[in-house]
């Protein structure tokens, strides 16, 4: 009797396998790269005030030679100092930042007597590193790995989740990873230098709750996916989209099961929310809520939307300049507080606007597009949230990398959108960091590349928004899965 072939697992093709090593490079080799400590400092010193950038390539040459050009390139690990204070204020009551023998050093806590401005789920987030050790050198290299560990985490599980219980192809890992690395090289060192890959991983773990609620038809499942939500905003407040993602897609697929399983899901993301916040206030009081409103204080971020076309207008006949709060470069415009009172209602608006569409072409949905629509959903209102926001750090692109990668996989027309994307990420490299003082100075040419780049990303946004049902309709895959008891009879 003849015996059927069994297809090789999709990692031991050459493809997929030089997709992963490649990760594995940029994580433990290419991110790691940085100057001594004081080095920067020192190159930085030595170039005259007002000087261009032909100057600073100079100096750099001089100190390290061509390498150092690549290390400057590479070396974003600033803000890693500030991650390993708050983790070591969380972890040890000690904060680096004071003298050692200072009598509160052992006892301080985070909130209480250290200022943080983020949540307590993301302090959480920035402990790990310290299994490399305590000191700030090896907390840095730790840092990097465990950003790959996220990242690769989040393509792993997100494969798993959009595969559906089917084999994944040799084609659909390749597109996913290659698509990831290309993110990965054109967004550059940042993405080893910030801890927001915990947010796609929150998206992607909340797509297999959601995917095991909706197999089992479980009410209790469906809270928790909601409760994982709820757990997701206080580590970065984005993961919340889950939420109307998750509930447009019962709107869509399932109504007839709306009322008990999206009652379920928003019991368990506003219980959940409510009591984590009431313990969170109880152990650490008002300095808690002020990790709140020191985002809700911000003024308009000089990369935002908001702030490239009031450049572009020229003030639009008022006065601008740049300035400095909250650790950010900011626009000072008399138009400050009308975009802050915008921000939030247009933001909204567009939620409106892409579920009606989405609504409108309901029918156009199959059941096995269940798990990439929610996913896709969420990545919309993610860039929809970047884009109406008055804050636009360069890492929030870091939300939509992999998410954008691992829809390419599964629905290889999704390409113009990833090439899009990758665009954005290399215009983001450009703008910040290597021409970011040039963009402070309101220089014309940078005023233009930002605009470009907010002009990409609101097109894509309009393209993915408009035509996203269609998507996820195009292409079914070759064996349908098993039917899922939440759209057995639909």
């Amino acid at each position: 009797m003849a015996s059927t072939a069994v297809p090789r697992a999709w990692w031991r093709h050459a493809g997929p396998a030089l997709a992963l090593v490649l990760h594995a490079v940029i994580f433990l080799g290419i991110f790691q790269l940085h100057f001594h400590d004081g080095e920067r400092r020192r190159i930085e010193s030595s170039i005259p005030g007002g000087a261009g950038i032909g100057a600073g390539v100079e100096a750099i040459l001089r100190e390290r030679g061509p390498l150092g050009l690549v290390i400057w390139f590479f070396d974003r690990h600033g803000e890693i100092r500030l991650f390993h204070r708050y983790a070591s204020v969380m972890l040890y009551g000690i904060d680096p930042g004071q003298p050692a023998d200072a009598t509160d050093q052992g006892r301080l806590r985070p909130y209480r007597d250290v200022p943080v401005e983020y949540q307590p789920g993301a302090l959480l987030v920035l402990l790990p590193p310290f299994l490399y050790g305590r000191d700030f050198a090896a907390y840095r290299t730790g840092f990097v790995v465990w950003c790959g560990v996220l990242y690769l985490g989040t393509l792993l599980l997100g494969l798993r989740l959009l595969a559906d219980g089917r084999p994944i192809t040799a084609a659909q890992a390749n597109r996913a990873l290659w698509g990831s690395a290309a993110f990965l090289l054109c967004f550059g060192g940042l993405a080893g230098a910030r801890f927001d890959h915990v947010v796609p991983l929150l998206c992607v773990v909340g797509g297999i709750l959601f995917q095991r609620a909706s197999r089992a038809n479980s009410t209790p499942w469906f809270a928790v996916f909601g409760a994982l939500a709820a757990a997701g905003v206080l580590v970065k407040i984005v993961p919340g989209v889950l939420i109307p993602a998750a509930l447009l897609w019962l709107c869509a697929a399932v109504p007839r099961t709306l009322w008990r399983a999206g009652g379920a899901v928003l019991a368990g993301f506003v219980v959940t929310l409510l009591v984590l916040n009431l313990a969170f206030y109880a152990i650490w009081g008002d300095g808690y809520v002020r990790s709140f409103t020191y985002h809700m204080d911000r003024g308009i971020q000089i990369e935002s939307t908001y702030a490239g076309a009031l450049m572009a207008g020229d003030g639009f006949g008022q006065p601008i300049s740049v300035g400095r709060s909250h650790a950010a470069a900011g626009l000072e415009t008399p138009y400050t507080g009308l975009v802050k009172s915008l921000s939030g209602p247009l933001f909204l608006a567009l939620v409106g606007a892409i579920a009606w569409r989405f609504l409108a072409l309901r029918r156009a949905l199959p059941p096995a597009a269940r798990d990439l629509a929610v996913l896709l959903l969420g990545t919309v209102l993610l860039l929809a949230f970047i884009l109406t926001n008055k804050v636009f750090s360069p890492q929030y692109l870091l939300w939509l990398g992999p998410l954008f990668a691992l829809a390419y996989g599964f629905r290889p027309r999704l390409a113009p959108a990833v090439l899009a994307l990758l665009l954005a990420s290399a215009l983001t490299q450009a703008i910040f960091p290597v021409f970011y003082r040039q963009l402070k100075e309101l220089r014309a040419p940078l005023i233009v590349l930002l605009n470009l780049r907010n002009l990409i990303l609101v097109a894509l946004l309009a393209w993915l928004g408009w035509t996203l049902a269609k998507r996820l309709g195009e292409e079914p895959v070759a064996i349908e899965p098993t039917r899922d008891r939440l759209t057995a009879d639909r």
